[in-house]
């Protein structure tokens, strides 16, 4: 068995950002899209050279209309290298890019700054920051004439403002000379995007992360209590019930509980899902109104179920104030019968408490949404969120050979171009050949590896080449072939991901940022009292007044007025 990177690590790699990916010329093609085809069954499209046609004299986009898919492929593919024949790649440039990094710090020698400079033909000035500290960076350097020529940005609000403001080149104007991320941008997405007067403020993205958290059972448990997997909030309850009464982990003590929040005592954590058995966990509408889980007694519910598994005893002793982190001493030591979690990540981690016995990789598996006892509910909560977009400065417009280039360079970043792993986690094979290897499978799905002897592991001064990655980079499609975790894992990824969710409304608000705040802090506080017995569930109707005045009523018609539909 392969020893990889821990999911856990690779999750602080991809905290705020996307990887790049660098192109290929004749001479060293020969790189993580060879080695994709090599190593079992790849695209061959993948190993064509990405250097444009400077003789040709074509300048046409490769995609005439832009037709906005419903949903990603189902099997990933790049594009032919020769959509690029419109980039005169005799030309060369000064780029000057900007992403949301987790290292941010210099490096002795950037390789993935060279590889990209050799293969575009330019000459590239990469800043890389946290978000906060991102969107400050890219307002103050706009506002001075002084902007980058594009920007990668996790979130929405500094780019509508930076667009409102007459700043942004429309992203329909580069989203042609893209057709390996116009694969990816589905009318939600655009929908996302699109301002009041039908146009793109930037080009969106996938996100990094797949939609692969659920709550996950102890399976073992369960066949021990003669149970099935439960179904609904009052099946379980009845297991919940089980974990506690009949001493699952055979150590004759009463430690043994269904969950916790394990939220450090801000808000529900890991328990917030089970909001969805009632009914949409967020923003949504019901019969042309906007709803809310406030108003249509979602979140009452929820909180009465969390009361009842409370005043039985049945939640970890300090289930609402420990956090995440050491709430694994119960969950990963057979005290917690049900978590929220990713699929790899429960397993990994149990495997590894378990100190690598193969039979803690199976002691837990991925619950299917549960239904309450009515038979609402059936699905978890909206997935789907675009992973942020590419932002433009509108100076482009008078560049027109520039703003080739950059969605030239771009485009062959995003999966599964011939340049995606050239730069994830820190350089893939193109660059650091002997220290990672990439497989591209047939169903569109890859095993991308990075080795101990790679040097972003060996020396921390390095780190950074990671923050690279930070504009295409996904694990959608990744996989794991190692025994037992990465086969197990990757299968409850994908089981969960497939799994029925709600539709995302949230996708198409721009809500109030401090009126939002200002209402998760008055819920947070307030809530945890009904549960605990200290406010009747019979004040319900004057509590939501209450909310209301705390800003609910002003997101209410905010929200209203967005989605189009009418206040309730």
């Amino acid at each position: 068995m392969r020893k990889k990177m821990t999911y856990t690590v690779l999750a602080v790699l991809l905290a705020s950002v996307t990887m790049l990916n660098a192109c290929s010329d004749n001479s060293t093609n020969n790189g993580a899209a060879n080695n994709a085809t090599n190593n079992g069954g790849g695209n061959n499209e993948a190993t064509n050279t990405g250097n444009g046609n400077a003789d040709s004299g074509k300048a046409e986009p490769p995609l005439q209309e832009l037709n906005f898919p419903d949903a990603f492929p189902p099997v990933p593919r790049a594009v032919d290298q020769s959509s690029y024949a419109y980039d005169d790649m005799s030309k060369s440039y000064d780029l000057d890019i900007m992403v949301s990094g987790s290292f941010n710090q210099s490096v002795p020698e950037d390789k993935v700054k060279e590889f990209l400079e050799k293969q575009f033909n330019v000459k590239l000035k990469f800043t890389s920051m946290n978000a906060d500290d991102l969107k400050n960076s890219v307002s103050v350097r706009f506002a001075s004439g002084d902007e980058p020529d594009m920007v990668m940005m996790p979130v929405k609000d500094v780019a509508l403002s930076l667009y409102n403001a007459g700043q942004l080149l429309d992203g329909k104007e580069v989203l042609p000379y893209m057709p390996q991320a116009m694969q990816y941008v589905t009318k939600e997405y655009k929908n996302w995007a699109t301002t009041k007067d039908d146009q793109l403020i930037g080009v969106p993205r996938y996100s990094v992360f797949p939609d692969n958290w659920a709550y996950f059972i102890r399976q073992d448990w369960l066949k021990e209590f003669g149970m099935s997997m439960p179904t609904n909030e009052d099946e379980l309850f009845a297991y919940a019930k089980a974990v506690v009464e009949k001493d699952p982990n055979k150590n004759g003590k009463a430690d043994t509980w269904l969950m916790g929040a394990a939220g450090a005592g801000n808000g529900w954590s890991m328990m917030d899902a089970l909001k969805t058995m009632y009914g949409h966990p967020s923003w949504n509408e019901q019969d042309g109104k906007i709803n809310h889980p406030m108003l249509d007694g979602t979140t009452k519910q929820f909180l009465q179920f969390v009361k009842k598994l409370y005043d039985n005893k049945l939640l970890a002793p300090d289930w609402y104030t420990i956090g995440w982190e050491p709430f694994k001493a119960y969950s990963l030591n057979d005290q917690i019968g049900l978590v929220w979690y990713p699929g790899w990540n429960i397993v990994q981690e149990q495997y590894d408490a378990k100190k690598k016995d193969a039979v803690a990789a199976t002691l837990w598996e991925p619950l299917n949404p549960l239904k309450s006892s009515d038979g609402k509910g059936g699905m978890y909560g909206p997935g789907g969120n675009p992973g942020g977009l590419f932002i433009f400065s509108k100076k482009l417009q008078d560049d027109q050979g520039k703003m080739m280039r950059l969605a030239h360079m771009l485009d062959t970043m995003i999966y599964p171009n011939q340049n995606y792993w050239a730069v994830s986690q820190g350089g893939g094979p193109e660059i650091f050949p002997d220290d990672s290897m990439v497989k591209l499978n047939d169903d569109g799905t890859n095993v991308f590896f990075i080795k101990d002897s790679h040097i972003s592991k060996v020396k921390p001064e390095y780190q950074s080449l990671a923050d690279w990655q930070f504009f295409g980079y996904t694990l959608i499609w990744q996989v794991y072939d190692d025994e037992p975790v990465g086969v197990t894992g990757s299968k409850w990824n994908q089981q969960v991901i497939a799994m029925p969710r709600y539709k995302n409304f949230d996708m198409n608000l721009t809500l109030d940022g401090p009126t939002s705040q200002k209402l998760t802090d008055f819920q947070n506080k307030n809530e945890i009292s009904f549960v605990l017995g200290k406010r009747s569930f019979d004040d319900w109707d004057a509590y939501v007044e209450e909310w209301k005045k705390a800003g609910g009523q002003k997101l209410i018609d905010d929200a209203a007025s967005q989605l189009g539909v009418e206040k309730q």
